[in-house]
């Protein structure tokens, strides 16, 4: 007979996920144990255990579950009606509401990465590559002659817009002068400039005649 779950499975699963990925942001997954983790979410090592049976089980799941919310925002920002340099600001804006509200979880993302085993690193990289051909098909719908430029041109501004987003994550703090919004309007305004100049012409390079 299956075991019945409580009605607060989820929540306790979601406070033991919210507690390691700030315990892995200050200290680095590799310094930070189990027991660690249950003290901070006022859990025995036992119920920990019930939840998560090694610690690697942790940080996959906070990476997975933050790069799916991801993917999943993007697809409902991806099926508005709105038009392309629109549902890119909305995009960009949506990321950098959600990095602002999950700091921690983005910085083990980023720096925990290496220690996800070779299984779980092909499933968070099977989520990740999805969520960089929606942000892809987006780019190229805004300018179209990135695919005459080259074909691959389009996945490249992708990705330095998904480095410009997450190097910004870094050193970027929603409590200062500039809040999330702001930032990603001039996040979204610098690199919407740069893509719309973007052309199958030849270009001057700096330091070149």
């Amino acid at each position: 007979m299956s075991r019945v779950r409580a009605d607060d499975y989820e929540d306790k699963r979601q406070g033991i996920l919210d507690a390691a990925a700030v315990l892995f942001a200050q200290a680095g997954y590799a310094n930070v144990k189990m027991m660690d983790i249950a003290t901070a979410c006022g859990a025995s090592k036992s119920m920990l255990y019930h939840y998560f049976p090694k610690k690697e089980d942790v940080l996959f799941e906070i990476m997975k579950s933050q790069v799916q919310s991801y993917l999943e925002a993007t697809e409902e920002v991806m099926a508005r009606p709105s038009a392309p340099e629109e549902r890119l600001h909305e995009f960009v804006s949506m990321w950098m509401r959600r990095a602002s509200e999950a700091r921690a979880r983005i910085t083990v993302l980023m720096y925990e990465y290496k220690f996800l085993p070779k299984r779980q690193r092909a499933l968070v990289n099977d989520v990740a590559r999805r969520l960089i051909e929606r942000v892809a098909e987006l780019v190229s719908q805004v300018n179209p002659e990135l695919r005459v430029v080259g074909p691959t041109h389009h996945r490249t501004y992708t990705l330095l817009l998904f480095g410009l987003l997450n190097w910004t994550e870094v050193w970027f703090r929603s409590t200062g002068p500039i809040g999330p919004g702001e930032m990603a309007d001039m996040i979204f305004d610098l690199f919407l400039n740069g893509l719309k100049a973007v052309g199958p012409a030849p270009r001057l390079r700096s330091g070149r005649a």
